[in-house]
């Protein structure tokens, strides 16, 4: 069996965007989650994916909304890629963010690049996580600024590193 440690590494050389997983918690309020595990699925119709570990607050939240955002972050939103990839419980500082609120009342990560909503159309439980299929039933476009990408375990910017 290999290494979690090693897969892990072995994974972080592959770099991905930085996105940031939004739905509604218990009560209403926003809950947000930075998350890499993401990906189109197909374009007709449009679906995507996202994968969440068991045990977060996020997975939770989504068993119950059946409903979820996904927030393509900027390079300028770095601090809340940091932010958000903590638990709840872990955020501290004086991040700044606002929400809007898309079409099916999944919260919008303001100043996002690319906005999807997402209707839970499947899941399928796999190891420590379970895998969201997404009916896109929104987008929302701020096509300002370069996308935020993380690789090697640490942030990542491809004109400048």
């Amino acid at each position: 069996m290999l290494d979690t440690d090693e897969f892990r590494s072995a994974l972080g050389q592959f770099a991905t965007g930085v996105t940031v997983i939004t739905t509604l918690d218990d009560e209403g309020e926003p809950h947000s989650m930075t998350a890499n595990a993401f990906s189109s699925i197909c374009l007709a119709p449009p679906t995507i994916m996202v994968c969440i570990a068991h045990g977060t607050n996020t997975h939770g939240f989504m068993e119950k909304t059946h409903r979820f955002g996904v927030n393509i972050l900027t390079q300028e939103q770095q601090d809340l890629g940091a932010y958000f990839a903590r638990r709840p419980e872990n955020r501290i500082g004086d991040v700044e963010y606002h929400y809007s609120e898309s079409e099916n009342k999944t919260p919008v990560l303001d100043g996002s690049m690319v906005f999807f909503g997402c209707e839970v159309l499947g899941s399928h439980v796999y190891g420590d996580h379970t895998i969201y299929i997404g009916l896109v039933k929104e987008i929302r476009r701020n096509e300002s600024g370069a996308p935020l990408m993380f690789y090697n375990s640490g942030w990542y910017n491809p004109g400048g590193n």
